[in-house]
């Protein structure tokens, strides 16, 4: 990490023990959006991380009880203090529940901080997205929240995470947030990828169990023996339109004949891409997945023969190291913290450029040779990412944070 972001400030790898006795206050974790596939991905992963560093460690959780519950099979190890006030608004000002949080660490996993906590604040910043006419939201009103939020959050916050240096940078340029005040904290594929990728780097006898798992997985989804799959929201900035008219360029060329699935698509958004599948005459060709559990997605990343991710403004930009994971191909856009993030496991192509993604496309799908150079060139770039190593940093700064308040208190 460049030492612009506070590296030389802050002690990542202290050892558990130590880390662990010296957080002078109580953590609380803001843990509203724990279902978002962003965000909420941020938080799992941070708590899978601290079972494996910290397990004594257990913060206060924030959040609707009956969905922490829900997604975290060992939620009963937390303290869960019942928050529902939606996201981005006054309502969750109002109804933050400052006396139980009184005097603690709070850890807001976005921007929208709590503005009336009293004690200690670390806040992490996933991508300025909200802050674009083009590519956030049209919202006049909302983008100025968006910005007044950042400004707020930069400002009373003990110590800023970025997930990206691209986000560290942009924070730095757009909002002004002290360099020695950041520190880029990586976001990482989770146990359940890591798990299949483990089975297909053992023996012949684990690998021959990760082929029947997608295989199976195949059967039950109805998917195809060769896939290219794409992953994320259907928003502007993820640039799925371009994609799917890319899509429908090369099959009618004959360049290719795999089909595309589509997953991470939320059902509010589903009607949408329906009409716009509809128009462009690509929807017998196009598999738009339900929401699938967690544990499932390595299956459907394994069974792929590429991941695009055609992003033109992105965070982090997950599924790239998730495939990256399970040794499937990834084709990336050139944008923000993509390039970053993707390292030399990726072919990457001009987001704005559909001819640029339809060579690339066919480069990956023609070229074993080419497949076989980004697969081993992605579990290289993969060893990068760690929840556990984000998790021990993310505590370390929690003790800093904590000490440093404590003795200007």
């Amino acid at each position: 990490m460049d030492s612009r972001y506070g590296e030389k400030r802050l002690s990542a790898a202290e050892p558990r023990r130590e880390a662990m006795s010296t957080i002078a206050r109580p953590v609380v974790l803001d843990a509203r959006m724990v279902r978002h596939s962003g965000i909420g991905t941020h938080i799992r992963g941070l708590l899978e991380g601290w079972r494996d560093v910290a397990p004594e460690f257990r913060p206060t959780l924030l959040g609707d009880p009956a969905v922490i519950r829900e997604l975290l099979p060992d939620a009963a190890r937390y303290t869960i203090v019942p928050f529902r006030a939606p996201v981005y608004g006054l309502r969750e000002q109002l109804a933050f529940p400052s006396r139980k949080t009184r005097g603690t660490v709070l850890h807001c996993p976005h921007y929208n901080i709590a503005l009336r906590h009293n004690g200690p604040l670390v806040v992490t910043i996933h991508d300025l997205i909200h802050l674009d006419a083009r590519w956030g939201t049209r919202s006049p009103a909302r983008r100025l929240y968006a910005r007044w939020m950042l400004r707020a959050a930069v400002r009373r916050a003990g110590h800023i995470f970025a997930v990206s240096q691209a986000t560290a940078d942009e924070l730095a340029a757009r909002i002004g947030a002290a360099r020695d005040k950041i520190s880029v904290v990586y976001n990482a594929p989770s146990r359940s990828f890591l798990d299949l990728r483990a089975a297909d780097t053992a023996s012949e006898g684990r690998a021959a169990d990760r082929s029947e798992a997608i295989e199976q997985f195949r059967r039950e989804t109805g998917l195809p023996a060769e896939y290219l799959l794409t992953v994320g929201l259907y928003k502007p900035h993820k640039n799925l339109d371009m994609l799917l008219e890319t899509f429908k360029l090369l099959r009618e060329r004959g360049e290719i004949a795999l089909p595309l699935v589509v997953a991470g698509v939320q059902e509010r958004e589903r009607t949408a891409l329906g009409r716009r599948l509809a128009r462009l005459g690509v929807a017998e060709h196009v598999r738009v997945l339900d929401r699938l559990p967690g544990d499932r997605l390595p299956l459907l990343y394994g069974g792929a023969t590429a991941l695009i991710h055609p992003s033109v403004r992105e965070g982090f930009g997950l599924p790239i190291v998730e495939a990256q994971a399970v040794g499937t191909p990834v084709v990336a856009s050139r944008a923000s913290a993509i390039p970053e993030v993707a390292g030399k496991g990726a072919l990457f192509f001009d987001p704005y450029d559909g001819a640029d993604l339809a060579r690339q496309v066919v480069a990956v799908v023609k070229d074993a040779a080419v497949r076989e150079r980004l697969i081993a060139e992605g579990r290289r770039n993969v060893e990068r990412f760690s929840w556990r190593e984000s998790a021990q940093k993310v505590l370390s700064v929690y003790e800093q944070v904590a000490r440093l308040q404590k003795d200007e208190g």
